[in-house]
């Protein structure tokens, strides 16, 4: 009898030991939760393939959450001026720099360069029209194009300064067929017969399987278009020490490499 009581005593023990270790484990879980920091990284669309390649292995290292918002440069513009939070601003190009503080409140602080975008012509696959490349050619009535909105987006923008360096930007207004709020429409468009010509980033041939839909044809330039790219961090940044680290990461991690799987270089001559 006395046997009995002492293993049932035995049994009781080990139930209270492993419910304590399951408390405690519980805890350390989510003191664990509570105490990891996060980084919000704002990025335009064409460059959110790279910035997920990138967030990955920094939350690794670096034991935190980072959030991506991607979307075109104005909405990502709005969405900092209506939360005021956010550590890292990442468009395609520096053409929203001027106007940030004006349309967010927040000014852009470090920066580490990434590399450079370019902008090129895309047709159908087959290029069935067989445009040229020629910027005069854009004003013949056989072709349609869209391209970017230059106020909402910086592909958009920089879209217009090439076009206007060519001095066909207002000439080729009353003829195209709409404006897109950023890069991510214009192939869609291309894909869907609605159009047979569209101005758009060279990186973005590199992702979603575009290559299979889309040709690039160069533009008659006499110098390829490099636009560079810069990582910023914001001023309302709740992680200054982690935003400057993530800076650092980028930069030691974007090689020459890892950029051309996503249709960007550091190089001046483009060679893909």
């Amino acid at each position: 009898m006395a046997l009995h009581k002492y293993q049932i005593l035995f049994v009781l023990s080990l139930i209270l030991l492993a419910t304590g270790c399951k408390h405690r484990k519980k805890n350390s879980i989510s003191e664990s939760q509570q105490t990891q920091k996060e980084l919000v990284v704002y990025c335009e669309n064409s460059m959110l393939g790279l910035i997920l390649n990138l967030k990955e292995q920094f939350e690794i290292q670096y034991n935190c959450k980072v959030r991506v918002q991607n979307d075109c440069a104005q909405n990502l513009m709005d969405l900092i001026s209506y939360t005021g939070k956010g550590d890292l601003y990442i468009p395609s190009s520096t053409a929203t720099f001027e106007k940030f503080y004006q349309e967010t409140g927040q000014a852009l602080m470090d920066s580490v360069f990434i590399g450079y975008n370019s902008l090129t012509f895309m047709v159908k696959k087959g290029n069935p029209k067989k445009f040229d490349g020629r910027f005069s050619s854009l004003l013949k009535d056989k072709y349609s194009l869209i391209i970017a909105n230059p106020e909402t987006s910086s592909i958009g923008s920089e879209t217009r300064k090439l076009l206007q360096s060519q001095n066909v930007y207002d000439r080729l207004l009353p003829k195209i067929v709409a404006l897109t709020s950023d890069s991510k429409g214009l192939i869609k468009e291309l894909k869907n017969d609605k159009v047979d010509i569209v101005i758009d980033w060279e990186s973005n041939y590199f992702v979603n399987g575009n290559r299979n839909y889309v040709d690039v044809i160069k533009p008659d330039l006499q110098n390829n278009l490099h636009i560079p790219i810069f990582a910023t961090s914001l001023s309302c940044s709740s992680e200054p020490v982690l935003t400057k680290a993530f800076l650092k990461f980028t930069s030691t991690q974007l090689n020459e490499n890892r950029l051309s799987k996503y249709g960007f270089t550091k190089r001046k001559t483009i060679i893909f």
